[in-house]
């Protein structure tokens, strides 16, 4: 059994946990849930040595002990899966399996006869068919994150943390993900698995944990809650909209329109969005739909088909193009390439308009401060963004403020095409509430909006159509009255 009790941990005066107990059993899933910040990932950064706690204790069959480093913690039988992969993908699957214990020959070089072995064995256990010989890059999300459960499996842990393992995989891939979880519980093993999807809380856990500000909001057996209950313990209070009533429909206007577009491997393409209008694209990984925005955005080339602002053909050959079309994209990884982490929130929103040299911040080319900040602050207040001070970096924000400051530096721009890819992709529920808000309202403003995303409750939830992507081409088209039936059976066709 694992108990950690009254947890405390500050960083710079505020405290991220404060007087958590949490306790998990052998042969359980217990599902950590709560808002970014709530302090989810703080708490196992505790219990993986990578943090340690101001005050409290850590027991393990009712033993205290003292987790001090990450290798304290692998000693104790405790690891953890993060969200992001670390795997080698020029590496054989047996290679990243036993790195950092690899079974080594007297000449010094691995020995690929014993690592084939152990991964065997490893992947035996979790009841997968992976050949420990293929490379890493072979293999798709879903096989890369087992591998990655793998290489904690080696090490013989009692206590595995899965920090959002199902953050990049498609609802197959999540089942597929899900046996094998399950497969580790019923082996005895402690499964404590964070995400911020409510609906895989009851899929898979046996109890969970809500964090709410540093504190426990609630702990105990799932089945006797609903998903509105846990939302409700998660932000304190009850989220009436979660996806909010379109006042507006579509105008008869079209915005944007794409014919016979596309390169090699993706399309030929044909599609029309209206001003008004929310447009969704659904689609497995692969399925070319992160590809068909960046070649809109100019982000990518595209070699065939033209592309129709207001029914007149425009060239776009890179993202200035785009952005002084009026065009803006939401890219799916904010961190990459949606923002400059290390900068301040001012810098952020109001760097699109320094580029395109927009007088609401720029003078004789020359940033207007005063300008600058009451634009900045203008879309703060609109996004809704929880900050201290707009020259705080971003990076001190929390996902889902981070997420609000990528949408806010487009809506200075005063574009009027937006492409939201994932808009809610790692962030908590209370965010993507608001996050649906900022869409809803841009849509009624008279943008035009085309949203990708992988889950489909939210297409369902915030679009007017939905098209479905396979294969680089559009394969289907719906409207919102869809089923979340018919919309995943048209994605596996």
């Amino acid at each position: 059994m694992l108990e950690l009790q009254h947890i405390t941990k500050s960083f710079f005066g505020n405290k991220a946990l404060d007087d958590v107990t949490f306790t998990a059993y052998p042969g359980e899933i217990h599902a950590l849930v709560g808002q970014n910040g709530a302090g989810k990932s703080t708490l196992m950064k505790i219990l993986s040595g990578a943090y340690t706690a101001d005050s409290g204790k850590v027991f393990v069959d009712d033993k205290e002990v003292l987790i001090s480093s990450p290798k304290d913690a692998e000693g104790i039988g405790i690891s953890i899966v993060y969200q992001e992969l670390s795997l080698f993908p020029h590496l054989s699957v047996a290679a990243n399996i036993v790195i950092g214990e690899e079974p080594v020959l007297k000449t010094g070089l691995l020995d690929e006869k014993s690592a084939y072995t152990t991964a065997k064995q490893v992947l035996e256990r979790l009841g997968v068919d992976i050949n420990p010989k293929r490379r890493v890059s072979n293999l798709n999300v879903s096989q890369q994150q087992i591998c990655e459960i793998a290489k904690a499996i080696s090490k013989n842990p009692r206590i595995v943390i899965l920090d959002e393992p199902t953050a990049s995989l498609t609802k197959a891939e999540t089942d597929s993900l899900f046996a094998v979880m399950r497969a580790m519980r019923d082996g005895g093993l402690t499964l404590i698995f964070i995400s911020h999807h409510i609906e895989e809380v009851f899929a898979i856990a046996d109890r969970c944990t809500v964090l709410r500000d540093g504190r426990v909001a609630y702990t105990g057996e799932v089945s006797g809650l609903d998903e509105r209950q846990i939302v409700d313990m998660m932000v304190g209070h009850s989220i009436e909209e979660f996806y909010p009533v379109r006042m507006n429909n579509p105008s008869a206007s079209t915005a944007l329109e794409i014919r016979n577009f596309g390169r090699p491997g993706i399309g030929p393409v044909s599609l029309k969005v209206q001003y008004g209008e929310i447009l969704g694209i659904a689609g497995l990984i692969g399925s070319g739909r992160s590809e068909l925005v960046r070649m809109i955005f100019g982000a990518d080339k595209y070699t065939n088909g033209e592309i129709l602002l207001n029914g007149e053909s425009l060239r776009i050959r890179n993202t200035a193009d785009a952005i002084r079309a009026g065009i803006a994209l939401v890219t799916e990884d904010r961190r990459i390439d949606g923002l400059n982490l290390s900068m301040p929130i001012r810098f952020n929103i109001s760097l699109p308009n320094i580029i395109g040299g927009r007088e609401t911040v720029l003078r004789h080319q020359f940033v207007r401060r005063k300008f600058e900040a009451n634009l900045v602050l203008k879309i703060a207040e609109a996004v809704k963004l929880k900050y201290g001070s707009i020259d705080h970096r971003v990076v001190s924000l929390s996902g889902g403020n981070q997420q609000k400051v990528a949408i806010g530096k487009w809506i200075s721009t005063g574009a009027k095409i937006f492409i939201f890819d994932e808009p809610t992709k790692g962030i908590d529920v209370a965010s993507k509430a608001e996050i649906y808000r900022v869409i809803n309202e841009l849509a009624d403003s008279g943008a035009a909006v085309i949203v990708i995303s992988s889950y489909n409750p939210e297409l369902i939830g915030i679009c007017n159509r939905i098209f479905v992507m396979s294969r680089g081409n559009i394969i289907k088209k719906f409207d919102s009255s869809v089923s979340e039936n018919d919309l995943l059976l048209a994605q596996s066709m």
